[in-house]
């Protein structure tokens, strides 16, 4: 067809329920993404341009000029405001003689190979518009071409892309283009393309102009229809686009809390779950692990497929629900597991276009990758209860599992990273003469239990007679040999020669979030992660701030990642020690919006909230880990599927006095649990409102979270049957019953906990601002001694910190002279106070020679207050 015929008339943009705003940054990533192409850019405009797994161009931008205005305006010099939402973002470029929207459109549907721009101008004067971009016409990295060459079609209005063959094209261009800048056919040069779109007032206002990007290795005619698909369905493919970030928002579990920032960061979370999958045309649908400019490289941040990163991203998806998503991901993965069984650590984009497989190093470098896609695969199976996905994965799982077997040469029932590949470090002294490191050995150990459930469930004798009979071994090693009595930590690794290193690491959370580590050792182990040299204001870094190792820009020696930071938060909760792991929880959130608009970064500098430079803007497994400390930590989700059964086992702020999550699937049920409640100084009550909203009879063990110290504890059920009364070993009020009800679909049941005295602490809120140093609070404990609690919390000396403690009324002495402590100012909210407790001021006594810098330890003795 006549490609300059085409259209798109003017619709309208509607609003998204979570859509963020806000002035333009310069510099700060923008990025759209769908299943096949990209637009990787800055908010001021400037863009790449990728059609997977091609670069098809560099330094898209946008100018204007006016007939009042002699010079053009460049688009990054008036570009004012930005809106993103999941399905459409928007420039507005702002102008005293003009305003022009440009709405980014990177469609869902995989048949659309491209991207489409959707200029909406308000102008009362003729004006015109210039795009200019660099024609680049390559493979992702590694992969490249030679014989590239670009031209302007003046018959069709666009710049056509290609190389000697002809079997790579792409076109870029625009029906409203009249005229462009040419440049020699036989060679690309340094100078950009310009294609000139005049601006006819009249129909702009009835018309957006549409710029379309198509591109593939796929003869040029097909490209060409591409490109008219992309204009002519503009809007099809725009409704299209919400429907499915509609659809990813209302199908998964949500949250709405006292804190709406958090409930609106969580789905921003899921969107970027989704934003993960890509389809290569060569090599199949996948999980990629982050987006980021490649400026003149070709490497867009970690857009390809990684199978470590998306095993870990798909944990929080099975608590969300993306099941089908996961499901797919666990197939491919299994579809490029080497012959031995080993599961693949990276896939380029382009790797059907060179031997990646074989000739290059990094398929299979990495150990951890088999026993996580092993250890996701039980997950799933957990929470979906797909015994059709675990009969068609059980051959790959086989191979996987006697591939790890292979990496087990020393007797310790852990696979090591000298015989298997790398683990939890890449670069860095860290990794000096490692034999095995403990993020490895916890993944292991956990894909172990997961093993023996799932051979059982197959009848497998022989997978479950060895997989039983390995597991206690390496809890063993895990548990004893990782153990550093004199440090009072499990260390980072096992040496070459049977030593350990004993560097304080953020990597022990990866097995304690797992509940790997027993009693006294894992309250150790945490209690040291939870000071501020290894968690800070926004994270967690990777290695202690006061190891000789330490370097606060170094990849694995000190910068703060919120990957590992979700770990810690999540290994928190799961040894129930709230106030330790929602600041961390709440540091991921906050990043959705300082940052790259709904985005998380893939790392952070050691010593300044601000991200490294070359730091992955969009990544992954930093979204990941809001949902897993929220769901399964604050919430405390766990699903069952195969034994029809969920537990709950919430773990609200002492100053949540309600929260609700909704569309908790496990099997073929849905759960939405409602919790309220409050204080008294003489103890307080809360409510469980648990319903099965669709779906067969479920189970459901509810962990009620009663105040340290608590004398009495009552339950009452209404609406389901007490069905019995299993205890919780290992934590706080283990000789606490704990109710287990059946619930129908409609069904809702009631667990009313209620409690006399006892003891609450708030977890610290910490308010990050760009470019900040770490200085605010930290709780390291909280215990009870019989005669009252004790509350060991770290600060900056020099600084004052709000307590605020619930329930039986206290007064408050610090132990030591490291601080002091006052009774706090008189809070405005009348309803505090008659929740007991205390509010005091602590203050950190900073020394003659510090100057109020420097960390201090104090321990509060809270005893119950006088009459």
């Amino acid at each position: 067809g006549d490609l300059t015929a085409l259209s798109v008339p003017r619709f309208h943009v509607d609003p998204s329920p979570i859509e963020l705003t806000g002035p333009v940054r310069p510099g700060e990533y923008l990025g759209v993404t769908g299943p096949r192409a990209a637009w990787l850019g800055v908010e001021t405009g400037e863009a790449e341009l990728w059609v997977h797994p091609l670069k098809v161009g560099t330094g898209f931008r946008l100018s204007f000029s006016t007939p009042r205005y002699g010079a053009p305006i460049p688009g990054d010099v008036v570009a004012r405001t930005i809106h993103v939402r999941p399905e459409l973002t928007t420039i507005t470029y702002s102008h005293a003689a003009f305003q022009v929207r440009q709405h980014i459109l990177a469609p869902r549907d995989t048949a659309a190979s491209g991207i489409l721009v959707l200029l909406e101008v308000d102008s009362p004067e003729p004006m015109e518009i210039v795009a200019e971009f660099h024609p680049v016409l390559n493979y992702m990295w590694p992969a490249s071409l030679g014989g590239q060459y670009a031209y302007w079609d003046g018959g069709r209005r666009v710049f056509v892309l290609s190389e000697s063959l002809q079997r790579r094209n792409a076109v870029v261009g625009s029906p409203w283009a009249t005229n462009s800048v040419e440049h020699p056919a036989h060679q690309l040069g340094d100078a950009p393309r310009t294609m000139v779109i005049p601006v006819d007032p009249e129909r702009a206002r009835a018309e957006f102009i549409p710029i379309a990007v198509a591109a593939g290795t796929v003869p040029r005619d097909t490209v060409f229809a591409r490109y008219s698909r992309l204009i002519a369905g503009a809007e099809m493919l725009y409704r299209d686009t919400r429907a499915w970030a509609d659809h990813a928002l209302a199908s998964t579990a949500s949250v709405t809390t006292p804190d709406p920032s958090l409930d609106l960061a969580l789905e921003w979370a899921k969107i970027n779950l989704e934003e993960q999958r890509v389809c290569n045309p060569d090599l199949g649908c996948g999980f990629v692990a982050g987006w980021g400019l490649s400026r003149t490289g070709g490497r867009p941040g970690f857009g390809w497929f990684f199978g470590g990163d998306a095993m870990i991203n798909t944990w929080a998806m099975d608590a969300l629900g993306q099941w089908e998503l996961v499901a797919e991901e666990l197939r491919f993965l299994a579809n490029y597991q080497r012959d031995d069984g080993k599961i693949t650590h990276e896939i380029s984009q382009a790797a059907a276009h060179i031997d990646w497989f074989d000739t290059y190093p990094y398929a299979y470098y990495h150990a951890d990758t088999t026993p996580h896609w092993m250890y996701a695969v039980y997950l799933y199976w957990r929470a979906s209860g797909d015994d059709d996905l675990l009969r068609e994965l059980w051959p790959a799982y086989k191979r996987a599992w006697e591939w790890c077997l292979t990496a087990e040469t020393d007797g310790d029932g852990i696979i090591e990273n000298t015989v298997g590949g790398l683990g939890a470090v890449e670069v860095g002294g860290l990794g000096a003469a490692l034999h095995q490191d403990i993020y490895l050995a916890g993944v292991w150990t956990a894909a172990l239990q997961g093993t023996v459930a799932m051979a059982e469930h197959m009848n497998d004798g022989q997978v479950l007679d060895a997989a039983t009979a390995l597991g206690p071994v390496a809890n063993e090693t895990l548990n004893s040999a990782y153990w550093s009595e004199t440090e009072g930590h499990h260390a980072f690794g096992i040496l070459s020669d049977g030593t350990t290193n004993d560097n304080l690491t953020v990597w022990p959370a990866a097995a304690a979030a797992f509940g790997l580590f027993g009693g006294e050792r894992a309250r150790g182990t945490l209690r040291r992660i939870a000071g501020d040299r290894i968690s800070s204001d926004w994270g967690t870094h990777m290695l202690s701030t006061e190891s000789e190792l330490y370097d606060p820009l170094q990849y694995n020696m000190g910068t703060v990642w919120p990957f590992v930071t979700g770990f810690a938060s999540w290994a928190q909760y799961r040894y129930r020690r709230p106030w330790a792991g929602y600041h961390l929880m709440d540091a991921v959130k906050q990043m959705t919006f300082d940052w790259s608009l709904g985005r998380h970064g893939e790392l952070f500098s050691g010593n300044f909230y601000q991200p490294l430079d070359q730091t992955v803007p969009h990544q992954f497994f930093a979204s990941s880990m809001l949902p897993n400390p929220l769901l399964r930590g604050v919430f405390g989700w766990e699903p069952d599927a195969p034994n029809n059964r969920a537990r709950i086992a919430p773990q609200l702020p002492a100053d949540w006095q309600e929260a609700s999550v909704r569309g908790l699937r496990v099997g073929e049920t849905t759960l939405d649990v409602e919790i309220t409640g409050g204080w008294t100084a003489a103890g307080g009550e809360r409510h469980a409102r648990i319903r099965n909203s669709g779906g067969p009879p479920v189970t459901v063990d509810y962990l009620a979270d009663v105040p340290l110290g608590a004398a009495f504890v009552d339950f009452s059920i209404a609406g389901a049957e007490w069905v019995d009364a299993p205890r919780e070993p290992g934590a706080p009020g283990a000789a606490m019953p704990s109710p287990r009800v059946r619930l129908a679909e409609g069904e809702p049941a009631v667990v009313t906990t209620r409690w006399q005295g006892g003891l609450a602490v708030a977890p610290p809120r910490i308010d990050l601002e760009p470019g900040q140093r770490s200085t605010g609070l930290r709780v390291i404990d909280f215990e009870s001694d019989g005669e009252g609690w004790l509350l060991t919390i770290e600060g900056t000396a020099g600084h004052e910190y709000l307590v605020d403690l619930y329930g039986t009324a206290v007064q408050a002495m610090a132990t030591g002279d490291g601080a002091t402590v006052s009774p706090a100012p008189p809070t405005a909210d009348a309803a505090r106070a008659g929740m007991g407790g205390g509010r005091f001021m602590v203050a950190f006594v900073a020394g003659e020679r510090m100057a109020g810098e420097g960390r201090r330890t104090v321990t509060l003795r809270l005893v119950p207050a006088g009459p």
